[in-house]
């Protein structure tokens, strides 16, 4: 934990670096905007369940920043070191390769959240008022299920990413779990839009790593639910760590049964 601090100031250093990447891998992750584009048009006929147009900007904007902070590409990187042997040179540390990729992925979250500061900005003064629910209680539950949101996140690519050291390249096994959390974790539309799909996805591990942060926000979960909620997402967070641990030694040392 003394380490933490500084392999953050290099992941941020490492952020420097490559701010073009980073500013270019941001502007792919715009899909909130697109179907915020989509399904404010429909709003303007007629409001779609309770979402206007304005409840709409309030969750694809809210989507949008919760998809930037919440993000992680430690699958490529394990994928990438594990084909190059790199790995190699980072079990010889005195700290665990996982703490040094999680360091190098929260180190770009202060820059994410400079370039999403004006386009928030700009939201609230475009929209007379956008429906959202900053009570204290709601801003800290915010903050703290994006953090979950990001180490479920992270905790899931690393899982992915483990299983190169069986397939040599396991990228295939993230981009289906990517279609399958676009559909489940309210990224592409609002949950309860969708009953059918909401009554599973409330206990699968894909809308804690997504729509949970901004249901919280607009308000949209109270009392029994809210609980609920964030149970299930800290679960899940449990669950997905222990699979990693079990995964990581039995990986690990069959990467090193074979001289990696």
């Amino acid at each position: 934990m003394r380490a933490f601090g500084t392999m953050l100031r290099i992941g941020f250093a490492e952020l420097a670096a490559y701010r073009g990447e980073v500013v270019i891998w941001i502007l792919t992750t715009t899909m909130p905007l697109i179907m915020f584009a989509l399904w404010s048009t429909l709003a303007r006929e007629a409001p779609v369940g309770r979402y206007d147009e304005a409840a709409f900007g309030a969750y694809f904007l809210s989507t949008l920043v919760v998809r930037q902070l919440a993000s992680a590409w430690v699958v490529w990187e394990l994928n990438y070191t594990i084909r190059t042997g790199a790995l190699s040179g980072l079990l010889l540390r005195p700290v665990h390769p996982l703490w040094y990729f999680a360091a190098q992925n929260l180190g770009v979250v202060p820059f994410r959240a400079l370039i999403l500061a004006p386009l928030v900005a700009v939201a609230f003064l475009v929209f007379d008022h956008l429906p959202v629910a900053p009570t204290p209680l709601n801003l800290a539950l915010y903050v703290w299920t994006i953090a979950w949101a990001w180490l479920l996140t992270f905790l899931v690519q690393a899982m992915f990413g483990m299983l190169a050291l069986y397939t040599q390249q396991s990228l295939s096994f993230q981009e289906a779990w990517f279609g399958l959390w676009a559909l489940l974790s309210g990224y592409l539309l609002p949950l309860e839009l969708a009953p059918a799909l909401e009554k599973v996805a409330v206990w699968l591990p894909f809308r804690a790593m997504g729509s949970l942060p901004t249901e919280i926000i607009i308000g949209h979960l109270e009392g029994p639910a809210l609980v609920q909620g964030v149970l299930t997402q800290l679960a899940w967070a449990a669950v997905v760590l222990a699979l990693v641990a079990f995964t990581w030694r039995r990986a690990v040392g069959r990467y090193e049964a074979f001289g990696g």
